[in-house]
């Protein structure tokens, strides 16, 4: 599985970039949701990611960052940008439908480390209900990818790993869906070796 990620000259040309689905529920279940998304990158500036479910009146229990986001109705995404490692380090960002955010980085699944504040600077996270959909918008600065991956190659034709998840793990319908897929018996989307390969592109 592969992406394409376009490189913007402003935010506003998000629009230009391709569609990807959330569309591998790998471990079954009946309730799925329709969900897609865009990935862009202003050069030395920002990723902005924004993701739409066609999902109406989404639980929303949660209200503060770094709240168990995933018990409710969320769409996340995890970013590598040091794919070449053996146990390399990812970042993780689960927003809910109130525009909560867990926010985490780590080699594993297990003891993952909160972004400390002075990361924070220049994270933006909204999300905005619909009628019948629910859509997130996340700018992940560039300057937060250098503190964690002082090396990562940001330019044309660099690549980095991703995967982007639609969650709901508490009880009442239930969902694990991935963009890429994962050949697991048991749900865990924190497994950076079936992140997609994600290539910037100046051109797509």
């Amino acid at each position: 599985m592969t992406y394409d990620v376009l490189m913007l000259q402003s935010p506003d040309e998000i629009s230009r970039c391709l569609v990807f689905q959330v569309d591998q529920f790998n471990w079954g279940g009946s309730y799925r949701p329709l969900t897609t998304g865009r990935l862009g990158y202003l050069p030395e500036t920002a990723f902005i990611l924004e993701m739409e479910c066609q999902e109406k009146d989404p639980c929303r229990t949660y209200l503060q960052d770094n709240d168990p986001v995933y018990l409710d109705s969320a769409m996340e995404a995890f970013f590598c940008f040091a794919p070449g490692e053996q146990k390399p380090c990812y970042l993780n960002f689960e927003i809910n439908a109130n525009g909560a955010m867990l926010a985490c980085y780590g080699r594993e699944r297990q003891n993952r480390t909160p972004l400390p504040e002075k990361l924070l600077e220049g994270l933006v996270c909204h999300a905005q209900i619909n009628e019948g959909s629910w859509g997130i918008r996340l700018v992940l600065p560039v300057k937060l990818i250098r503190a964690i991956y002082p090396d990562a190659p940001l330019n044309a034709d660099s690549l980095f790993t991703c995967n982007f998840y639609k969650i709901k793990e508490s009880a009442g319908q239930t969902h694990f869906a991935s963009f890429s897929p994962i050949p697991t018996p048991e749900p865990n989307f924190h497994l950076p070796e079936y992140f997609a390969k994600a290539y910037i592109r100046s051109t797509v």
